[in-house]
């Protein structure tokens, strides 16, 4: 069959479709070629555009971007000299397709699958609510994946924002700013640096487009000197387009880059606005940079002080780095132990005032204190007069870190800063075991 139109009689051979599945009298739907300016294709509901597929561009539709891959070549365009258009399918396939206008008025491509031996769908025109012909108004522009669907171009902005909030957008857009007039200057025609275009990527164009023979390098030019001219696009196949009249059915998805004219003062704000975004950047890249490297700094001298607290501790005392094996060392996990400053430990027993001493043994001295978040400790002061003392503080680190015990105090932490070590325990207001057993 083919789908066809006569420019000059007006003669159509067009798709139908059925009232309902079951009822095959005629629906409200139809499908046709249209010849205006550029080729295209419709699906009508009712009389009214219900569906477009964007201008033929001598190999597909450049609105239906599948169309663009090898598995949709083959579709032609005949031109007769009657006034004749129709198109042609000729490529070779394994299956046998053909094509149905739904009575939901959608075009789809079916092929016997011979496994299920029923009727299979390859691909059909509707994709979602974007596609149905001017669904966000004049200005505006769908995309589906985008919530809203739709938007205002650049330089634009909602006619009626009352219902574009309600997600009504027949209104459409109007423009922001008044676009400005063209001068002559030095016998050529250009605009007084106010207008300037805004490339919008890989639209659907948008319907009305006037059509000429320019080359891509002075399909621009054309555009600016026509101060009606709000958009112009370019295609190899198709040429060069521009609009005059309102913009409509635009779709952010397939098609060609669509250039937008716009005011200079929308140009400022476009190029004040990315200049935001690029310092933004910058400014949040190097704030992030100097936080890193801040903690990495706090991270490195922490590590260095536990690693020179454990050096102190087990390897810069050769007598008794002797007494311990490395398994011994290994379970120790000092570094699960807190490491209190000294500094703290003398603010907690008042400068280890002899008022907080609580006892003397062979290790040294033992203080109470309390630290700044009111937790009472005991923390016994390795001392210097004491022969033994270095190796009892590694014996109680090595012992009372692998033991937890509801009868043992429980070691909170230790302090090793230069010839300062210290045993810090949670406190036992009850004595020691010693005055129980010996009374």
């Amino acid at each position: 069959m083919k789908f066809s139109t006569n420019v000059r009689t007006g003669e159509k051979v067009q798709f139908t479709s059925w009232k309902s599945p079951s009822g095959p009298s005629i629906g409200s739907f139809s499908s046709s070629i249209q010849t205006q300016s550029l080729v295209q294709t419709f699906i009508w509901k009712d009389g009214s555009p219900f569906l477009r597929s964007g201008p033929w561009n001598s190999s597909n539709f450049i609105g239906i971007p599948e169309m663009s891959s090898v598995y949709y070549d083959g579709f032609s365009l005949i031109e007769h000299q009657d006034g004749t258009y129709y198109f042609n399918c000729s490529y070779v396939s394994n299956y046998f397709f053909h094509y149905v206008l739904t009575t939901e008025g959608d075009i789809e491509q079916r092929y016997w699958d011979y496994e299920k031996d029923d009727w299979g769908i390859s691909w059909n025109a509707v994709k979602s609510e974007c596609d149905v012909y001017g669904m966000c108004g004049a200005f505006g522009s769908c995309n589906s994946k985008s919530s809203p669907i739709c938007s205002c171009l650049p330089g634009f902005e909602p006619k009626n924002t009352n219902e574009w909030n309600r997600r009504n957008w027949t209104s459409g857009c109007v423009r922001r700013t008044p676009s400005s007039q063209c001068a002559v200057v030095n016998s050529s025609i250009e605009a007084v640096k106010m207008d300037g275009f805004l490339k919008l990527k890989t639209m659907k164009v948008p319907d009305f487009a006037d059509s000429s023979l320019a080359p891509e390098n002075y399909c621009r030019q054309q555009c600016l000197e026509n101060c009606s001219c709000i958009v112009y696009a370019y295609d190899s196949g198709t040429g060069c387009m521009s609009w005059t009249r309102s913009l409509i059915d635009i779709l952010s998805s397939g098609g060609v880059d669509l250039y937008i004219r716009v005011a200079c003062s929308e140009l400022d704000k476009v190029g004040d606005g990315k200049k935001v975004v690029t310092i933004s950047a910058i400014i949040g890249a190097i704030f992030i940079s100097i936080c890193t490297f801040l903690l990495w700094r706090w991270m490195a001298k922490q590590q260095v002080r536990k690693k020179k607290a454990m050096e102190i501790l087990f390897f810069n005392r050769g007598e008794a780095q002797q007494n311990f094996s490395s398994d011994n060392l290994a379970q120790v996990k000092i570094q699960e132990l807190p490491l209190f400053k000294v500094e703290k430990l003398a603010k907690a027993t008042n400068n280890f005032h002899l008022s907080n001493k609580l006892g003397q043994g062979g290790f040294g001295p033992v203080y109470r204190g309390t630290l700044s978040d009111g937790q009472e400790v005991a923390v016994k002061r390795l001392s210097k007069a004491s022969g033994q003392g270095l190796q009892e503080f590694m014996n109680e680190v090595v012992v009372i870190s692998k033991l937890q015990h509801r009868n043992l105090v429980r070691l909170l932490g230790c302090c090793v800063e230069g010839e300062e070590n210290m045993l810090v325990y949670e406190y036992m207001p009850n004595k020691s075991l010693d005055v129980f057993l010996f009374g």
